[in-house]
């Protein structure tokens, strides 16, 4: 026998395998067949029956699965594990002592990821485990970092949104301290306002520092007509 390649897969990597099967010795069997293999943990269920509670409480990462069992035929049963949630994507591989091609074709229909006729060569199906298992893994990973993807997105877009609100607030603020709203104390001989220091201040000054608005001085034509009124006044009387 050719010496087994040894994988290249993560330190953290470990297979967790539930055989299906009502024959003890091939359970046996395969049990001897790994049991030297530090990495891969078999577990046996001879009853059909218990299989979809035994595999929902073992959580595995690939299901070893004998096709004919006088409780539960195994075509009925690979179709209970795809519809159990649990189990719906767990890698699974047919074991069966058929090779006719229909026989494979009908698992593969019904969902199974790989098919052995037993008993299968220990190298082989070490081999098959590994693999299927360490997919299964990287699937479970990827869906994970897809999910935290989604969810950085989703807070993402929510701070946006929140920033875009308080942005807008912000501009409704600005325009209100730009606009002087509210009562505002003028004198009302020398039309000086008072401020919030309490400090009575012309009014141009006053307007310039709260507003965006620049004061030019000239005279109107009223008060110019006074201004050269009383001019004249003050020649005519010197």
């Amino acid at each position: 026998m050719r010496p087994e390649k040894k994988h290249e897969l993560p330190d953290s990597f470990f297979s967790l395998v539930l055989l299906i099967d009502d024959q003890a010795f091939v359970g046996d069997t395969m049990a001897r067949a790994l049991a030297g293999q530090p990495d891969i943990d078999l577990h046996f269920c001879p009853n059909p029956l218990n299989a979809i509670e035994t595999a929902n409480a073992l959580n595995p990462t690939v299901i070893l699965l004998d096709l004919v069992m006088p409780q539960l035929d195994g075509l009925a049963l690979l179709r209970e594990f795809r519809k159990n949630p649990a189990t719906a994507q767990v890698p699974i591989v047919v074991l069966s002592a058929e090779e006719e091609a229909q026989t494979k074709s009908d698992a593969f229909a019904q969902g199974a990821n790989d098919y052995l006729v037993k008993i299968p060569d220990m190298v082989e199906l070490r081999a098959r485990i590994r693999y299927h298992s360490w997919a299964h893994l990287n699937r479970l990973k990827r869906e994970e970092a897809y999910h935290a993807l989604q969810e950085s997105q989703q807070a993402l877009a929510r701070k946006n949104t929140e920033l875009c609100f308080m942005n807008e607030e912000f501009k409704k603020a600005l325009a209100e301290v730009k606009e002087l709203r509210g009562l505002l104390p003028i004198c009302s001989c020398c039309k000086k306002i008072r401020d919030d220091q309490n400090y009575w201040r012309q009014i141009d000054s006053y307007v310039s520092e709260h507003t965006d608005v620049t004061f030019t001085h000239s005279l109107c034509p009223e008060c110019y007509s006074n201004a050269v009124k009383e001019w004249n006044e003050q020649n005519t009387r010197n």
